[in-house]
């Protein structure tokens, strides 16, 4: 085998390993893209409703027993219209 024809191989082989990892990279964004979209907050709260209210009724009983009660209120208002403000501006973002 000369050296040209050596050269050319081994471009060969580098052009179909470069494809090889494009194609990878590609697959691999778009599991990461399903995996991100699968962990968004409102996606889980439609997905499994029994599950996330589960989990608010835990959380409002330990915000509940733990702080201040007179404080209680006005920060669970807070928090639920913040919320409602960042699933409004991601649904518009899209």
């Amino acid at each position: 085998m000369t050296t040209e024809e050596q050269i050319s191989k081994d471009q060969d082989e580098r052009d179909d390993a470069l494809e090889d990892l494009r194609e990878t990279l590609t697959e691999v964004n778009a599991k990461v893209e399903r995996a991100a979209d699968e962990f968004r907050p409102e996606h889980l709260i439609q997905s499994h409703p029994v599950g996330a209210s589960l989990v608010a009724g835990a959380l409002g009983f330990l915000v509940g027993s733990i702080f201040n009660k007179r404080a209680n209120g006005p920060v669970m208002i807070a928090v639920v219209l913040g919320f409602a403000l960042s699933i409004r501006s991601s649904r518009k973002a899209e």
